[in-house]
């Protein structure tokens, strides 16, 4: 395997766990073999195919050219560094703070309380933004303090962290992080930690709901 492939490799596999997806269902949604990016990342294949990296790229909302390291996303990695910065570029990244609205709901303020670093895997998507967690209702994932990293531009997809979202309010949005389990015409099927249950959000009220893509530890 040559240098360029192993940090593409680990750039792919940094990736994969900010976006908390399994490498399987990834190659699922690529239209692979269940094995496809395991088998790359066990070393039972020397590289993906030409077309799988920018399909990967997409899929992860990566920027073009980015794992082969063709484009300037990332800079100072080496060869065989599994590091990937948490930040590059200018300081634009917002972060919204919210307070604790009952049953789980948190409200959204729409003026950000900070403006930090633009995480790496969010390269590309200027609309990300962050949001600080208030209640307990998703520990001991998400803890109060935490900061949810949201990527607007993919949907929430079943099994994986999302943030249901609320039409806007004089100024401010009711928002709720739950673990999607599935979606009907009308209705998300959700699930939270603290107490376990499970329960239906009305797309009436809930109108969207966003990928979760990664966490900032609160103090």
């Amino acid at each position: 395997m040559d240098d360029r492939i192993k940090t593409a490799r680990d750039r792919l596999r940094e990736a994969i766990a900010q976006a908390d997806i399994d490498p399987t269902e990834l190659a699922r949604r690529i239209g692979r073999g269940r094995d496809y990016i395991r088998d790359l990342f066990d070393e039972r294949k020397e590289s993906l195919a030409a077309t799988a990296w920018p399909e990967i790229e997409r899929e992860l909302g990566l920027e073009r050219g980015f794992l082969l390291g063709d484009s300037k996303t990332a800079v100072g990695q080496s060869a065989t560094s599994r590091h990937v910065p948490d930040s590059i570029g200018e300081r634009d990244f917002k972060i919204f703070s919210a307070a604790e609205g009952g049953k789980g709901e948190m409200v959204v303020s729409t003026e950000p309380i900070d403006v930090v670093p633009r995480p790496w895997y969010l390269r590309t998507v200027k609309d990300g933004y962050g949001v600080v967690v208030t209640g307990e209702s998703m520990s001991p994932k998400y803890e109060p303090g935490d900061i949810v990293i949201v990527n607007p531009r993919l949907p929430a997809i079943r099994n994986k962290p999302a943030i249901f979202i609320s039409d806007e309010t004089g100024g401010d949005f009711k928002a709720m992080v739950k673990l999607l389990l599935r979606e009907t015409p009308t209705e998300w099927q959700v699930s939270q930690l603290n107490p376990k249950r499970e329960f239906a959000l009305p797309k009436k009220t809930w109108v969207k709901a966003l990928r979760i893509v990664g966490t900032y530890g609160g103090s």
